[in-house]
């Protein structure tokens, strides 16, 4: 009989053990976290009782004071442990936006987050904070007064201290111009002053300025030439830029929070955006007009003396949009290489020479042979025709065009209209099979083509969008009323001990 009661007594002894290594080992996730602003209205969460309440009761006070004095929230928590299928980074992360630390139109909060067992603090801040409170600044602050004094299982000592140094800089004086920027104390009147009024002024001054565009882009609608012009290559290719940064801005934030740079970005930086963006379209109208001009001059003289017109009239363009300066400095290179060009030359009687207007003449008949002619198309050459007052004289000027580079002279008719390594598609490719194409050399002129050989076109892939990320941030953490709402972009610091 004793020795049943024994027994009963060992394994008692054993459940015990095992129950309180069990409660000791207990793995938070983020709703289990004790929120400390619903339980007692501190700033601690303090679940596993590893500070005292002597210790907690002092850095409730301290962060009070912050609050008081600054606007600034931060929430203090330590566990044994978190979610082993969580990294401490995600987990704190995660846990910031899910309380809502900070107020929620300045984000202007700080979580300190600590696990015990796995030897972790994190630091995460709010888009607020980060300016006052760089991740270099906290890693120092943390390795000056939280790691030594965590080596020493002295957790209250390296929390009040670790609190203590953030509060030097958070009341530091020289600061406040900084964290202004972020308060909630911001009234609505300085937002409209500071913002929206200047928003609305370079809005209207660029509708404006449009307005006068467009008014005398009608005057060349009717057009004379086809095909794309430089210009409009360049509307293209900035366009396509254009959109790959958004493309690649918006896959930042989703899946990389922009690297912290997207974060960065305040209310008083909306003129400057607004300004960036309706300064870049105003370019592109620009080099549209341009392009418009381009196309209704075919001969050469014209195009550079009706784009000069326009710059002279329009240069003060470049105040809203500097980058219509480099086309500018760029026509002016171009048309300083033509000044020659278009001076009259003299005739067998040393007479001047008229230049045959291309606009009126297009085709150039009948000076121009079918070859000369299938080169101004191709853009290889452009050829200036030079008639005596008397008509009973001609000279024909050739000039190397935009596309001289990529044509080479045919080996059968000579002239510059040989395009080399031309792709033909023979069969397009779908989602199901391949393509093919051919691989040629041709002439424009007189059509000889020289195959080369066979291409396969790879078969099309549909991109699959990611449906989501184990990353991604849903901005509808609930954030409870005792907290401000404020959200963090994943910034801060941590280590271990």
């Amino acid at each position: 009989m004793l020795k049943t009661h024994s027994i009963k007594i060992f394994f008692f002894v054993i459940f015990l053990l095992v129950s309180n290594l069990a409660l000791a080992q207990k793995a938070y996730t983020i709703s289990e976290i004790p929120d400390p602003k619903k339980n007692g209205g501190g700033w601690v969460s303090n679940p596993d009782g590893i500070l005292g309440a002597d210790d907690v009761s002092q850095i409730n006070s301290t962060i009070s004071d912050f609050e008081s004095k600054t606007n600034v929230q931060v929430a203090v928590v330590i566990v044994n442990n978190f979610d082993q299928d969580k990294e401490d980074f995600d987990f704190a992360y995660e846990l910031f936006n899910t309380w809502g630390i900070g107020q929620k139109t300045s984000n202007n909060g700080l979580l300190l987050f600590i696990a015990k067992d796995r030897r972790k603090y994190r630091f995460i801040t709010g888009t607020g904070t980060e300016g006052i409170l760089p991740d270099v600044k906290l890693k120092h602050i943390a390795e000056q007064n939280l790691l030594p004094a965590f080596r020493q299982n002295d957790f209250g000592t390296g929390i009040i201290n670790t609190i203590n140094a953030i509060g030097v800089i958070i009341l530091n004086p020289e600061n406040k111009s900084e964290l202004n920027q972020f308060f909630t104390q911001q009234n609505d009147n300085s937002d409209l002053e500071r913002v929206w009024i200047p928003v609305f002024v370079i809005a209207l001054a660029f509708f404006g300025i449009f307005k006068i565009v467009n008014k005398q882009a009608k005057k060349t609608v009717n057009l004379k030439a086809k095909g794309n012009t430089d210009y409009e290559k360049t509307i293209i290719s900035g366009c396509a830029g254009l959109l790959m940064f958004i493309f690649v801005s918006i896959f930042a934030m989703v899946f990389f929070n922009g690297f912290g740079l997207f974060d960065r970005v305040k209310l008083v930086h909306t003129p400057f955006i607004v300004y960036g963006i309706l300064g870049t379209g105003l370019f592109f109208r620009y080099l549209f007009h341009i392009s418009t001009l381009r196309k209704t001059h075919n001969d050469d003289k014209n195009f550079f003396n009706a784009v000069t017109d326009f710059n002279k009239k329009n240069f003060w363009l470049i105040i809203f949009s500097p980058l219509i300066l480099i086309t500018l400095i760029n026509y002016l290179f171009k048309r300083g290489k033509n000044i020659d060009r278009f001076k009259p030359i003299l005739d067998s009687k040393n007479q001047e020479m008229i230049r045959l207007d291309r606009d009126v003449n297009v085709e150039g008949k009948p000076f121009l042979s079918g070859g000369q002619r299938a080169e101004e198309v191709a853009k290889t050459y452009d050829y200036d025709i030079w008639e005596s007052a008397d008509h009973k004289e001609h000279i024909i000027k050739q000039w190397p065009a935009e596309e001289y580079n990529s044509y080479t002279e045919c080996p059968k008719c000579s002239f510059r209209t040989y395009k080399l390594n031309k792709q033909v598609t023979v069969t397009a490719a779908t989602y199901s099979r391949e393509g093919q194409a051919k691989l040629i050399n041709e002439c424009s002129c007189c059509k000889n083509v020289e195959f080369i050989k066979w291409i396969t076109l790879a078969m099309l892939v549909e991109s699959k969008s990611s449906s989501g990320s184990s990353s991604s941030r849903s901005s509808s953490s609930s954030s409870s009323s005792s907290w401000g709402g404020g959200r963090s972009s994943g910034g801060g610091t941590g280590g271990s001990w």
